[in-house]
């Protein structure tokens, strides 16, 4: 049910912070986005895999873009942005292509 919840962690910062992030930084919003993403994939009704075969680097390239242009944004804003994106491009199950 969509509505209010709690964001905890990285996706309560801002872009600003994603963007700023050194090496030890970047690990921590890797792991925020495969934990996000392995929620996705199970909360999702048809989705076995949002990301299909996409590599992490893409992935952390398109939300460096977004961050850049959104510096207020939180990083939460930013990774439903991509989800939305991905959306399209998802595998359904584990047989799809």
């Amino acid at each position: 049910m969509a509505g209010r919840y709690l964001i905890s962690g990285a996706g309560k910062d801002s872009c600003r912070s994603f963007v700023d992030a050194d090496t030890v930084g970047k690990s921590y919003y890797r792991a925020w986005l495969s934990g996000y993403i392995s929620s996705h994939n199970f909360n999702s009704k048809d989705t076995y895999s949002i990301v299909n075969k996409t590599e992490v680097s893409e992935l952390e390239a398109w939300l460096r873009g977004y961050c850049f242009s959104n510096m207020t944004h939180t990083y939460d804003q930013a990774v439903k942005g991509l989800m939305r994106k991905l959306e399209y491009f998802k595998k359904k199950n584990y047989y799809d292509k």
